[in-house]
């Protein structure tokens, strides 16, 4: 952890990264590194963490993978917040691991939307551990890690499955209200349903950069997903195969349907009124926060 996070901070990320590895299996080797609103300690963290790696692995690129002005690791967190998993699984690499980033804000750990983000990145540690592909490190070349989360710079499935999976989890635990995932997909869907209906561009399609929130329109892709096949054939099923048959094959193996047919069922689902889309996610008889 960066020096002006607290000890607070960091147990209670380990312990929703342990909730999340609990539920869905303990993968690695995962480094999680914990940022403050202090620059200078996010730069000393960028230097443990570049002396760490040149010391377990001798082809260890200094220049490359190594915080420089071009290259800010875990500075640009004391400023922009948010959280990430990196992988390092590169073709020139001897040690793989992957890297969990959680900083200060946005959310920062005193909301308590902080902890379903922690499970969300865990699933990103899930995903990419049933893939094997190693890539160069350079942006230039495609990697089939890319083709096999759903498409390179296509957060459609990866980041829908991630938030869909950590927001279910989170709806579990203790204390949680009893309708709180159907809370949180209701705001999905006001933020993301008319903005994605006005367009053509199809869900698989959109980038990062779409005016429409693809990450809430994925989760509710992923959501009628799993209503229809069951959480079984998603997290165990499809990741099961993924590595070995390619995505469109796993998909097509795991849920009874192309990944076009399976997209233009959803269409027709997404643009139904609010109210009937509402209707996977049935109030909760006795909401114990009232």
């Amino acid at each position: 952890k960066a020096a002006d996070v607290s000890n607070e901070t960091l147990n209670l990320t380990l312990e929703w990264y342990n909730i999340a590895s609990a539920e869905w299996g303990n993968f690695g080797p995962v480094e999680i590194y914990v940022i403050g609103n202090d620059v200078n300690a996010a730069k000393d963290l960028e230097d443990v963490f570049c002396e760490r790696h040149k010391a377990l692995d001798e082809n260890w690129n200094e220049e490359w993978d190594c915080a420089n002005e071009n290259y800010e690791i875990f500075t640009r967190y004391t400023e922009d917040g948010g959280a990430a998993i990196s992988t390092f699984k590169r073709t020139y690499i001897e040690y793989d691991f992957m890297m969990m980033i959680m900083s200060a804000k946005y959310p920062g750990p005193e909301e308590d939307d902080y902890k379903p983000v922690i499970l969300h990145e865990y699933f990103h540690i899930y995903q990419h551990s049933h893939i094997n592909d190693e890539c160069t490190g350079d942006s230039r070349d495609s990697c089939a890690r890319d083709a096999k989360m759903g498409g390179e710079g296509k957060p459609w499935f990866a980041e829908g499955g991630a938030e869909f999976m950590a927001q279910s989890l989170y709806s579990e635990q203790d204390g949680v209200g009893d309708n709180y995932l159907r809370e949180v997909m209701q705001r999905k869907l006001e933020i993301s349903q008319d903005a994605y209906n006005a367009q053509d561009v199809p869900l698989d399609q959109l980038g990062y950069d779409s005016q429409v929130n693809v990450y809430d329109v994925g989760s509710w892709f992923v959501a009628y997903l799993i209503h229809h096949e069951g959480e079984e054939a998603f997290v165990n099923g499809f990741y099961g195969d993924l590595d070995e048959l390619g995505f469109d094959a796993a998909f097509e193996k795991n849920f009874n349907a192309t990944k076009g047919e399976y997209l233009a069922e959803f269409e027709t689902f997404y643009s139904q009124p609010a109210e009937d889309v509402m209707a996977l996610f049935p109030v909760a008889s006795s909401d114990s926060e009232e």
